[in-house]
């Protein structure tokens, strides 16, 4: 067949010619510039696409269910003694997919030898007897599920969140809907508020139908929190704890800092010199166990740079129940030895960090100084 060369191109050294009068994409190609060689057709690689493309798929479908196999599988059944025992298959988390900072140690979870009902309410916990403050100045709080009432302190006097409450009718707005959002995909779900203050959380939690723990280690923000939750007609959806949470039980004191309540800590006994003042008992997380009574739980902590002892004395806590979140203040572990070990804790009792709820941004492990104020802890 007669055909006509209409375009020559050098391409690494060998020249390319596209014909005229040949099937569609034929071409030839040659060493020299006078000698063309036929070129094996393009038509005949579009006849095999839909083979090549089954072949791809395949092996991208394979690699994929590769990938998740480790997250497979139900609770073991084991026998330890004379009982039986569901023991919780423990959770695969690959952080090489964050990075190789800490490689996971799945045998330090410890088992799930008890249940909720084994464990009874320990002495040093101090319910809260909701007496409230009808003397606060209580201002409307704005919720994506609409307005309630919280009581503050003296804007005048505590220059940050109620000052700010009083200005904008609302406090850290994004990881207020975040935690509503979770709350209402599990309406069960127990909100346990470490460090409450005056209970935005709390009341939002409260006011979305699911059940709270609150504890805090200043009895004047769980006066407030009690006459906000009597004003919403939420009393019977909390429990209010007046304790510190620490690693032991001790008796502690409190540092209150007037300008920011938020601020406020708590220091041990043996740490001061004069007569102490506003001295609180300080319990463990496990000690929260019995006041729980679901088993899904979604746990804020903001207890000012305590967070570490904290989870130290909170492994049957962790066990126990199934927290799928954890929402902790980091801004006070940035640049704290703290946080590795925090780390540590964390990811040994699989759980990742993640800027967002929804797990679409996760945090580098070791980029820890670079992470938000806030850190969503997600069970995996």
């Amino acid at each position: 067949m007669y055909v006509v060369f209409l375009q020559k191109f050098k391409f690494h050294n060998v020249y390319v010619y596209t014909l005229w009068g040949a099937p569609e994409g034929n071409a030839y190609l040659s060493l020299d510039e006078n000698t063309p060689h036929y070129l094996y057709p393009q038509f005949m690689l579009r006849r095999r696409r839909p083979v090549i493309t089954t072949i791809f798929g395949s092996i991208c479908a394979l690699a994929v269910f590769l990938s998740f196999k480790h997250y497979f599988g139900d609770d073991v059944k084991e026998n330890k003694g004379k009982k039986l025992v569901i023991r919780k298959r423990r959770d695969h988390i690959d952080l090489a997919i964050h990075d190789s900072f800490f490689v996971h140690q799945f045998d330090q979870i410890p088992d799930r030898e008890h249940e909720k009902d084994d464990f009874a309410q320990h002495d040093f916990v101090n319910i809260f007897p909701q007496r409230s403050r009808p003397e606060a100045p209580c201002v409307p709080f704005q919720t994506w599920r609409g307005t309630i009432n919280i009581c503050t302190h003296d804007p005048k006097e505590d220059k940050m969140i109620s000052a700010f409450v009083h200005s904008f009718a609302t406090w850290e707005q994004n990881f207020l809907n975040a935690t509503g959002d979770v709350l209402t995909r599990y309406p069960d779900m127990t909100f346990v508020d470490l460090g409450c203050n005056i209970g935005a959380y709390t009341l939002f939690a409260a006011s979305l139908g699911n059940r709270v723990v609150s504890v805090d280690a200043f009895d004047g923000n769980l006066a407030l929190l009690a006459e906000s939750l009597r004003l919403d007609s939420l009393e019977s959806n909390v429990t209010l704890v007046h304790n510190a949470i620490s690693d032991k039980h001790e008796n502690v004191t409190l540092e209150l800092n007037t300008h920011n309540v938020g601020g406020s800590y708590v220091k041990s006994l043996k740490d001061i010199g004069p007569p102490p003042q506003n001295v609180v008992g300080s319990i463990v997380m496990d000690d929260l166990i019995p006041l729980i009574k679901s088993r899904d739980v979604f746990v804020k902590m903001d207890i000012e740079g305590t967070e570490l002892r904290a989870l130290q004395a909170a492994k049957q806590f962790l066990q126990v129940l199934n927290v799928k979140f954890i929402l902790m203040e980091w801004v006070l572990h940035k640049n704290n030895p703290s946080a590795l070990e925090i780390i540590k804790i964390m990811t040994n009792n699989g759980f990742l960090p993640f800027w967002d709820h929804q797990q679409l941004l996760p945090l580098r492990v070791n980029s820890y100084v670079y992470w938000p104020e806030n850190v969503f802890w997600i069970k995996r």
